[in-house]
């Protein structure tokens, strides 16, 4: 099995616990929080021509409040939160599950790339966030 099937397979059949569920629902409102908290943002108008979840991501980011997971050096909420609120889940059970299927293939994905990634110039809130965000 290849590294994708992998964690595919890991995100589908993930089943949280009430700790880990509590846990992404402080997710989901301190990122939404953050993201509030820029709507005055410079940034906003050009953000503005965005779709939504890259509106977000960016607005979740520019204040530099987020959070940092560091053994992948990402920003996981920026990215992963964004794109939970954008593919509309039913209720908030269903958020806090996809938010943690998300946030765990790209905590996986950043910290197999690790510092070194970090150190020869690339971001790993991008490179493991894109396919993490991936429906």
């Amino acid at each position: 099995m290849n590294l994708a099937a992998t964690l595919v397979d890991w995100a589908t059949t993930y089943r949280p616990g009430p700790g880990d569920l509590a846990l992404a629902q402080r997710s989901l409102l301190d990122t939404l929080a953050v993201t509030l908290a820029a709507r005055d943002h410079p940034i906003r108008p050009v953000a503005g021509t965005l779709p939504d979840a890259a509106r977000w991501s960016t607005l979740g980011h520019v204040l530099d409040f987020d959070d940092l997971h560091v053994p992948s050096t990402t920003h996981i909420s920026a990215v992963i939160v964004p794109a939970v609120l954008a593919a509309g889940p039913a209720d908030h059970e269903a958020a806090a599950r996809a938010y943690l299927a998300g946030a765990g293939v790209m905590a996986r994905l950043g910290a197999l790339l690790g510092w070194p990634h970090y150190s020869a110039g690339w971001h790993a809130t991008c490179t493991a966030g894109a396919p993490a965000a991936a429906p």
